[in-house]
Formats: C-alpha cells, sequence, structure tokens
C-alpha cells in the first residue's frame, strides 16, 4: 500500500465535493448519536466509490465478519497474503488446528456468501463507531477508506477524519 498519510490527502482532496454533504449534515447536528453521518471510501475502484451512510449503518454498508479477529483467522489471512489462497489454505487444513480451522472457514464462507468478502470484524467496526463519537466533539467527520492491498484479492481499511466546515 502506498503511505497511507499521502493515500488519504489524496483522497480527501479528490473527493472533497462528495464528502461535503455528509459534512454540512454533520454540522447541522447538536448531538452525536448512532443517525451521525460517516462516509465509506472504497479506493479500490477507478473511479473511487463514496458511500455516506450513518454511524448505525456502517456494518450494514462495509461486509462485517465475526471470525477474522479469531488468531487463528488472522494468522491465515497473513499466511494468505504471503503465499495466495490455495496454499494458505491447504497449510491451515492439514495443520495441527485444521478442525478448529475448519470450522471458522466454514464461518468465514458462509459470511463471504452472504455478504461478499469481510473487510473488517465487529470489533473494527466497534472501536470506528467510538472513534466517530469522538470526531463528532472534534467537528471533524469520521471516514473509512478500503484500499487495495498488496495481493489482488486483499485489502486493507484506514479511518481518519475530515473536518466538517472545511468540507462545508
Amino acid at each position: 500500500m502506498d503511505d497511507p498519510t499521502l493515500l488519504v490527502r489524496r483522497l480527501i482532496t479528490e473527493l472533497r465535493d462528495d464528502l461535503s454533504e455528509a459534512g454540512r449534515e454533520l454540522r447541522n447536528r447538536s448531538a452525536w448519536d448512532l443517525q451521525c453521518p460517516v462516509v465509506i471510501i472504497d479506493a479500490r475502484t477507478d473511479p473511487n466509490r463514496v458511500v455516506r451512510t450513518s454511524v448505525r449503518g456502517i456494518t450494514g454498508a462495509i461486509a462485517t465478519s465475526n471470525v477474522i479477529d479469531d488468531p487463528l483467522m488472522r494468522c491465515f489471512l497473513e499466511r494468505f497474503r504471503e503465499v495466495g489462497a490455495d496454499e494458505a489454505l491447504d497449510e491451515f487444513l492439514q495443520g495441527s488446528e485444521g478442525e478448529r480451522f475448519a470450522e471458522l472457514w466454514e464461518v468465514y464462507s458462509d459470511e463471504a456468501d452472504q455478504q461478499g468478502l469481510a473487510v473488517w470484524s465487529h470489533n473494527d467496526a466497534a472501536k470506528f463507531v467510538l472513534k466517530s463519537k469522538t470526531c463528532f466533539n472534534d467537528g471533524q467527520l469520521a471516514c473509512v477508506a478500503i484500499t487495495s492491498g498488496d495481493h489482488p484479492e486483499a485489502h486493507d481499511v484506514l479511518t481518519f477524519s475530515v473536518d466538517a466546515c472545511w468540507l462545508s
């Protein structure tokens, strides 16, 4: 992935007009709640896709997993980035924790069938909700950018905020 700071700056500059409505809506709110606007940028597409949603809607707008926070799945995903899906899957299914991994993989696969490949975990989403509250208190619009990873099927997730006054 490119330098995250430079990438965020580029996205903010390029997408300012697309972010401005959410910034105006945020400025017009007197208190933070689950209906506060947040923005998701899918930077894996050209042109980048901007989705405005609420704090409450974040897990419906971004594919979220119940199992990718499990340490075994985290190890698998790291290995996947190193050697690819087929080799990593064979290693983990044949490994010492193969049975446990198979159960996790089944849940992960079911999630992918229902909502697409997970971008982040429910724990990540909960952290973002807390971040959005802090951002609101600072007059900032909370944003998530999903970027391409270093492997064709991989991605990275960046969370950041933008001054709502600057946007509007």
